[in-house]
């Protein structure tokens, strides 16, 4: 599966567990799991057992790249600080412009038709 890394770890280092508990945070080497052939890394062991409990209800949707990006079929690196979660998944946008321009303000307008989008554009690349 098509994943955005950096030096093989997913979620630009952030514990993907803790923006469901709405406070990103950076994770921790000591805190780490395998999945999908990246390493995730964690802030607390406790948050490292709930991913590896249940991976695929934490990871981010679209191997970790924009999703407004991705509804235009392109890899985008996202920035952590821009996200969603929505409808249990979660999501990452890009900044643009010093931060000024957010990705994510377009796919709060109409989320279904970009996520429609993106999600077809995931199993191409995927194929």
């Amino acid at each position: 599966m098509l994943q955005n890394l950096k030096n093989g770890v997913a979620a630009q280092g952030y514990d993907v567990v803790s923006f469901f508990n709405g406070t990103p945070l950076k994770g921790q080497t000591s805190h780490s799991a395998n999945y999908n052939d990246a390493k995730y890394v964690f802030a607390s062991a406790e948050n490292q057992k709930k991913f590896e409990a249940s991976p695929e209800s934490y990871a981010p949707e679209y191997g970790g790249f924009c999703a407004i990006a991705m509804s235009e079929e392109k890899e985008v690196d996202p920035n952590p600080k821009s996200w969603e979660i929505r409808d249990g998944k979660l999501y990452f946008f890009t900044r643009m412009l010093f931060g000024i321009i957010d990705a994510k303000r377009q796919w709060v307008k109409k989320p279904e038709e970009l996520r429609d989008l993106a999600d077809k554009a995931w199993s191409k690349m995927n194929a």
